[in-house]
């Protein structure tokens, strides 16, 4: 905190600014968004202030570092059948039908049904507990 003061016209003029200091981290944020090609539909997390690390998924939480929890209408479409190696996973984790992991910032679902669709992803912590930060978007599959 800088305190500033300033004498104007005789009258003394304080003002107190927050300045963050050069190791405070910024909450991590992200954005969705789909793009349709033919009977897929790729989702693509855009990051902000959040890395992803995958060689250390499943150990000690690192601020600002984790994975991507990725989920289509509630985790309906999250199935080795919908989202391939990512549904895979969820399977051999127990969470398939919940979300999809992933440790890139893209995950391709395929065979949705025609229609409007809530696409959901999370930003987690090593640990799979949740960062705070989410995107949604609802779209259609044409």
């Amino acid at each position: 905190m800088i305190k500033l003061s300033h004498l104007i016209a005789g009258a003394a003029v304080v003002a107190a600014v927050a300045v963050p200091s050069a190791s405070a981290a910024m909450a991590p944020s992200v954005k969705l968004s789909a793009t349709q090609m033919g009977m897929k539909v790729a989702l693509t997390a855009k990051l902000a202030d959040f890395t992803i690390d995958a060689k250390n998924v499943g150990k000690a939480n690192v601020a600002g570092k984790g994975h991507l929890h990725f989920q289509v209408d509630g985790g309906k479409y999250d199935y080795e059948k919908y989202s391939g190696p990512n549904g895979a996973l969820a399977a051999k984790l127990g969470i398939a039908g919940k979300y999809s992991p992933s440790v890139t910032p893209k995950v391709t679902y395929t065979g949705l049904p025609k229609g409007k669709h809530t696409a959901m992803v999370f930003l987690v912590n090593n640990d799979h507990s949740n960062t705070g930060s989410s995107a949604k978007l609802v779209f259609m599959v044409k």
